[in-house]
């Protein structure tokens, strides 16, 4: 993915410099003639340099940037928001289904409309569903 974000990189620094040199050459014929139709195809050619440079820039931005190896993911700020969830995927199952399950008999005890539905002590008083075991 790199290698492709170079090359776009590099694509769009030599379309740059291109634009530039154009720009740079049409400022000085504009500047030297007082013809006004040369004035006004001069304008129409700047115009057009600046239509390429828009879609370089938008073409750039459609290039992914390159994403973190997954050892330096793991150490990323992110990382902290998945403490509590299980790695081992049978653990993540169980815990799951637990959480799940809690969840099927509040809405059960809700549908039946009892007033005490969701005040269990495992549940911490939070209205949450209790953690898996």
């Amino acid at each position: 993915m790199a290698g492709r974000s170079d090359e776009a990189q590099g694509w769009s620094e030599t379309l740059q410099t291109r634009l530039r040199k154009r720009m740079d050459a049409l400022i000085e014929a504009f500047l030297k003639t007082d013809d006004p139709a040369e004035k006004a195809q001069i304008e129409k050619d700047a115009r057009t340099c600046g239509v390429f440079a828009r879609s370089a820039k938008a073409i750039e931005t459609m290039v992914p940037e390159p994403k973190p190896a997954a050892e330096e993911a793991a150490n990323d700020d992110e990382a902290s928001m998945h403490d509590g969830i299980p790695d081992d995927p049978e653990e993540l199952q169980a815990a799951l289904v637990a959480r799940f399950t809690r969840f099927a008999e509040l809405l059960e005890l809700k549908r039946r409309g009892d007033p005490g539905a969701g005040e269990s002590d495992d549940a911490a008083g939070d209205g949450r569903p209790a953690a898996p075991a």
